[in-house]
């Protein structure tokens, strides 16, 4: 199964479009950190202030680190969290640099990472789940499950999760134990065709005959048809 198919990210940051006249009132400095602001402009803000003050400050660029991961560029998230970490290391710029890391299919490095954040705050549940789902990209599942399991007794409620502890106990053929945290993660109100579908595939594993309702057997068999057209040549 495909990797994607499995994870959930749990750290995202989202952006909306700003409203100019909201823009307007914000100094320069308040710009790259607004996530109302559109991530080029913010990008292009951080760097100004970084070229013209004497000391480039920490939070300035780890901002700017996180603004390119949610753009997907991952070398100069790296970089910029790398710089950050240089000036003042902490927690959040180490789990920042991890997930960049993590995206890029480098889990060592991303374990690595987390291990340091979590040497300054043990219970960072960021720190965690980056952690857990780079030792996911590895399989090795035990150590993913534990991860995620830890996360859970910071936060019980964290569909998103259960989910991907699911999917862990699902990589580690704990079928029974991977339906389980589907069907939580369902009752917390994670009501996506992908988790009815590997839940059903977990109980299949099990032998378990479900009974799904018709609306919900074609969103099933959608995402059936999906699944083949993506991994057709």
């Amino acid at each position: 199964m495909a990797r994607a198919a499995l994870l959930v990210v749990g750290i995202v940051i989202g952006v909306a479009h700003s409203n100019p006249a909201d823009a307007r009132k914000l100094s320069g400095w308040d710009l790259c950190f607004s996530e109302s602001f559109p991530p080029d402009r913010r990008v292009a803000t951080c760097s100004a202030h970084i070229r013209t003050i004497t000391h480039a400050k920490a939070s300035v660029l780890l901002s700017k680190a996180g603004v390119y991961g949610q753009k997907g560029d991952y070398r100069h998230a790296v970089q910029d969290a790398t710089r950050s970490i240089k000036l003042e290391p902490s927690a959040e710029a180490y789990y920042t640099r991890a997930l960049a890391y993590h995206n890029m299919g480098r889990d060592e490095a991303a374990i690595r990472d987390c291990n340091a954040a979590l040497a300054i705050a043990p219970d960072n549940e960021n720190a965690l789940f980056v952690r857990a789902s780079a030792h996911q990209g590895k399989m090795d599942y035990s150590e993913a499950i534990q991860d995620f399991t830890n996360v859970l007794r910071l936060d019980p409620d964290r569909a998103d999760v259960f989910f991907a502890r699911g999917a862990a106990y699902y990589g580690a053929a704990d079928f029974e134990r991977a339906a389980g945290d589907f069907s939580r993660a369902i009752k917390l109100g994670l009501v996506d065709e992908v988790v009815f579908y590997l839940r059903s595939l977990a109980n299949s594993e099990l032998g378990d005959g479900v009974n799904l309702d018709p609306d919900l057997q074609q969103q099933l068999e959608r995402h059936r048809a999906r699944s083949i057209h993506r991994s057709s040549p």
